[in-house]
């Protein structure tokens, strides 16, 4: 049985495949749970299942994939994925800016936050590269300060505010593609929203974390794919050229930091990078067979009404809910995962259910040949929990909440138009029964 997600998303990558001989999103997506699916039958092959102290959660359950967890599995996701299917990428002819000045002032409060960031992890990053990864890695799970948070302690409010805020970097990706691709400004002038984007991965170094500069490299692949048809040349070599060198070494820091926190003979770090990406279905059916249905957590998947009502956070809860489980929750279970085992059977259908509609209302129609730049953001960010959801439910917590809430503030006042119609002035001798111009305001 555990072949079976590797099967189903191998076929359903073919199927969004061969419908329009074209690699779209919804392809994408389900190539992702087939890679992890992979990586999941080569994990249990190699007898990465019970390993000690990894990421499955294994120990006193007998291993079984059974059935219905398998196909809830497969279907949730699959769920989730579709709307994606409507997007044709190669169709796309062009991206509209419909309040152009709004979307000018994001971008420069953005590169502002990134460029803060920057300032603060340069100075840090000798200390990643002098000091020993699994003890950046534990004092992080400790929750000690990395060097460039204790900086920034030190720094006025304001500056406090945007370093916190900073995870809104990683819109700088769409953007600079927008501004590269669509309106051809000069590279010199776009280049900095490709750096700042990175800002958040460099947090992450920090405390020798993974997932940030893995959530970054699948979301620099959704954006490939998105604006595939609107890539020219020029950019097209300038990413090969600076992009390549890039890749390895963040895909060498990953091997370096797993193989630092896995030092176990019979696992290795080829083996704990199997784990890492393999273990979500394992897990989802570890859930399914182990997890107390009358347990009922939100706080994950709302996190800024949670907090701003219970003033409670997921990372708050955690301990309390792994002791009442009897396991370990802040594994990797799938986007999925991660609802069913915060709301339930019944939760994580409304849920994923919920996320589709929300999808659909965005995308608005099949086959659409121009968005806004508005709506690009919006489907980045709803693009985040499929894409990245082969490992969590990605906006989790305040810092990465923040992505979505600035995401849909400006997706709906980019539904608001202002149109001012201009009318003729009488300026000689005007009848006093002849009204006064005023702008007509339509909204």
């Amino acid at each position: 049985m555990y072949s079976v997600p590797f099967i189903y998303f191998s076929t359903l990558t073919y199927y969004f495949w061969q419908k329009r001989k074209v690699f779209d999103l919804a392809a994408y997506m389900s190539t992702l749970f087939a890679v992890t699916s992979l990586c999941s039958i080569f994990m249990i092959w190699g007898g990465y299942l019970n390993a000690e102290g990894g990421g499955v959660l294994s120990d006193g359950w007998e291993t079984e994939f059974g059935f219905i967890p398998t196909i809830l599995y497969c279907g949730l996701i699959t769920l989730t994925i579709i709307p994606f299917s409507f997007v044709r990428p190669e169709n796309l002819k062009t991206i509209n800016n419909v309040h152009r000045y709004t979307i000018y002032l994001f971008t420069l409060f953005i590169v502002l936050q990134g460029f803060i960031v920057l300032s603060l992890v340069a100075g840090s990053l000798s200390d990643l590269l002098n000091g020993d990864l699994k003890d950046l890695k534990a004092a992080g799970y400790d929750g000690d300060l990395t060097p460039a948070d204790i900086k920034m302690l030190r720094m006025p409010a304001p500056l406090r505010l945007l370093y916190y805020l900073s995870f809104m970097s990683i819109l700088g990706l769409p953007l600079f593609f927008y501004y590269s691709c669509v309106e051809k400004r000069n590279l010199w002038l776009t280049t900095p929203l490709l750096l700042i984007s990175v800002s958040p991965v460099l947090r992450g170094m920090l405390s020798a974390d993974r997932t940030e500069i893995i959530h970054y490299g699948l979301m620099f692949f959704f954006t490939l794919v998105f604006f595939q048809n609107m890539i020219t040349k020029k950019v097209r070599s300038f990413l090969l050229i600076g992009g390549l060198p890039v890749a390895i070494i963040g895909l060498l820091y990953v091997v370096a930091v797993s193989a630092s926190r896995f030092e176990r003979a019979e696992e290795g770090a080829g083996g704990s990078m199997l784990e890492y990406a393999g273990q979500s279905y394992a897990n989802f059916c570890y859930f399914y067979d182990n997890h107390n249905r009358n347990l009922i957590y939100i706080e994950r998947e709302i996190p800024l009404t949670s907090y701003a009502l219970l003033k409670s956070q997921y990372v708050d809860t955690k301990d309390e809910r792994s002791a009442r489980e009897g396991f370990f929750v802040g594994v990797f279970a799938s986007h999925v995962g991660s609802w069913f085992l915060d709301t339930g059977d019944v939760g994580v259908l409304f849920i994923c259910t919920f996320f589709a509609i929300l999808c659909c209302l965005v995308i608005q129609r099949y086959n659409r040949t121009e968005f806004d730049i508005a709506d690009v953001l919006m489907l980045f960010t709803l693009g985040a929990v499929p894409t990245f959801g082969i490992f969590y439910y990605r906006y989790y917590s305040l810092q990465t909440a923040v992505v979505y809430a600035a995401a849909i503030s400006i997706y709906l006042f980019s539904k608001v138009v202002f149109v001012w119609k201009d009318e003729d002035v009488i300026t000689s001798h005007p009848s006093p029964n002849t009204p006064h111009p005023t702008p007509n305001t339509q909204i």
